[in-house]
């Protein structure tokens, strides 16, 4: 009889120990999404960039970036979210006058260098200091067959039409393609800062020594800063590759 009764008592405290932690459970997910729903009602409230009419200046004032408001686009993410992002002619321009003057360009000159130097015919036009280095990485690579040659404005063009490769075929339809690819031979571009607005020299292979290219592109211009593997980390032939894949993607 008494173990009767000590069975029956330790299963009803078994019982109510249940119950109690059940209600615990309970009132903290209660708390837990009264929380939550709370924050989403304020966040929804207060947070502008789901406002349709957001400025530039109210964004930036958000965000925190501190650039001139001119040099920013507003952009709407996939969940209808308004970011700021620099404008892609902007980062155009700045990497195309750090190239060609091997500096970080002057707000300034910016117009004047871009008007004066950039190429106007389409095709592969390649950085002058850049020539000699790019087309041997061609010519000499074990995925070419063709012969190619750099004419006297920098442009790219086929001397020697052989059984063509892969990568020949791709070579020569970017060569007579609808879009101007710039390429250089350094692992330095010329960038904005996303949040001061500053021009500043970047060093991609020292963030990310596999990084084979580095690019910026606007409308049908696009940029490509090829590494200069100075660790010898990468083959030469596969950087043309990945170069080359870049280019077709945007035929």
């Amino acid at each position: 009889m008494n173990k009767k009764i000590i069975l029956c008592a330790t299963a009803l405290i078994v019982i109510i120990l249940l119950v109690v932690i059940m209600v615990l459970i309970n009132d903290n997910h209660k708390e837990e999404n009264s929380v939550f729903i709370n924050e989403y009602e304020e966040i929804d409230k207060n947070q502008i960039s789901y406002n349709k009419n957001s400025t530039v200046n109210e964004l930036k004032e958000e965000s925190g970036l501190k650039g001139n408001s001119d040099i920013y686009d507003i952009r709407e993410e996939y969940d209808g979210r308004k970011i700021l992002t620099v404008k892609t002619s902007l980062k155009f321009k700045v990497a195309f006058c750090g190239l060609i003057e091997k500096e970080i360009p002057q707000i300034d000159e910016l117009d004047n260098v871009f008007k004066d130097k950039l190429p106007h015919k389409y095709g592969v036009w390649i950085e002058n200091k850049s020539r000699d280095k790019i087309i041997k990485a061609i010519n000499d690579s074990g995925k070419t067959n063709s012969k190619y040659a750099i004419s006297a404005e920098g442009y790219l063009y086929i001397v020697e039409k052989n059984e063509q490769t892969q990568l020949d075929k791709k070579i020569e339809k970017a060569i007579n393609g609808n879009k101007l690819n710039i390429l250089t031979k350094s692992s330095v571009c010329y960038i904005v800062d996303d949040v001061t607005g500053e021009f500043l020299d970047y060093n991609f292979e020292k963030m990310d020594k596999y990084q084979t290219y580095e690019y910026f592109e606007d409308d049908d211009k696009k940029i490509i800063f090829i590494t200069e593997n100075n660790g010898k980390q990468l083959n030469d032939e596969d950087i043309l590759e990945d170069v080359v894949n870049l280019i077709e993607k945007g035929l």
